[in-house]
């Protein structure tokens, strides 16, 4: 027998995206959606960024406030958000692909060094899941903090809440904000499901008919690179050097006042580059002698970041 299956709480809770991709991008073609898909970490950064508070201090508020779990690897690892970006590509793009496919990185790596580059540039760091389209048949998909501009749509989104910005043909620019967890926003959305079924309201298919297109791991993006390092002579000179050995320009680099001489870190801005280049850049730079940890590498959410400056 035929069964209608309902999953709209599955992603963001309270917000109707899953409804939204099923019903309203028939006649349209979505190119790229990201969003902030998981509360305990949005809660989290907003306290890195808004209040000052460093990784441990952030997490000790957000398990108090029963935001994150005893266990919170789940959430401020990536893997929650993974787990709904892969339902979110497979509507947007009609891929399935194994979660572990998908490329994941959490917020653990994140210091208040960050931050204070990312005010430095105007904008702030968000924890997004992100797929899009590369190129013709080719789709990629990844979990990761990304900086965002302050005129972004994402980046005033703080605390808990979640927001969904879905990017196509037609409708441009479409983002979807509400409250992405919690008892009664969640309840809401398994309610409207249960009273859907109840009036026999007929939906179309529970996934968007599947494609052919190809989930791909490598995609281009200015990327933001925060280097810790043991002052020496000759580290400006040999970032370059490894940079230009993999086809990396630089966009800028910044350096804070170094206080102290055991943690000073400096961080990188590029041009459009792959994401492959970035981590082998990476692992040249982490074989120097003055290279103090590894290099803390992330997206930047939009091509057009450097407007977002004047704006």
């Amino acid at each position: 027998d035929e069964v209608e299956f309902r999953y709209e709480a599955a992603v963001c809770g309270g917000i109707p995206i899953i409804r939204s991709l099923q019903s309203d991008f028939v006649g349209d073609e979505i190119t790229m959606m990201s969003g902030i898909i998981n509360g305990c970490t949005n809660f989290m950064l907003t306290a890195m960024d808004r209040d000052g508070k460093s990784y441990e201090e952030a997490l000790a508020e957000a398990s108090e406030l029963g935001y994150a779990e005893a266990d919170p690897t789940l959430d401020v690892g990536g893997f929650d958000a993974r787990s709904k970006l892969r339902i979110l590509m497979r509507l947007a793009f009609g891929v399935e692909v194994d979660e572990d496919v998908i490329s994941c990185r959490g917020i653990t790596e994140l210091t208040k060094v960050d931050f204070e580059y990312a005010k430095m540039l105007g904008g702030t760091i968000k924890l997004l899941g992100v797929t899009k389209r590369v190129s013709e048949g080719k789709v990629t998909a990844f979990v990761s903090p990304c900086y965002v501009t302050a005129d972004d749509s994402l980046s005033s989104v703080n605390d808990a809440t979640n927001a969904v910005e879905v990017i196509s043909n037609n409708l441009i620019s479409s983002t979807y904000i509400g409250q992405g967890a919690g008892r009664y926003p969640t309840a809401n959305s398994c309610i409207n499901d249960v009273i859907a079924l109840a009036k026999n309201d007929q939906t179309p298919l529970p996934f968007n008919p599947g494609s052919d297109d190809e989930m791909v791991g490598n995609f281009e993006s200015v990327f933001y690179l925060r280097l810790k390092y043991k002052d020496m002579l000759g580290i400006t000179r040999q970032c370059g050097e490894v940079c230009e050995k993999h086809g990396v320009s630089i966009h800028s680099i910044l350096q804070n006042p170094v206080t102290k001489r055991d943690d000073a870190a400096f961080a990188i801005i590029t041009e459009k580059v792959e994401l492959n280049a970035i981590k082998a850049v990476c692992e040249d730079i982490q074989g120097l002698e003055w290279c103090a940890e590894d290099v803390f590498y992330m997206p930047v959410l939009r091509e057009d970041w450097v407007s977002g400056l004047t704006n």
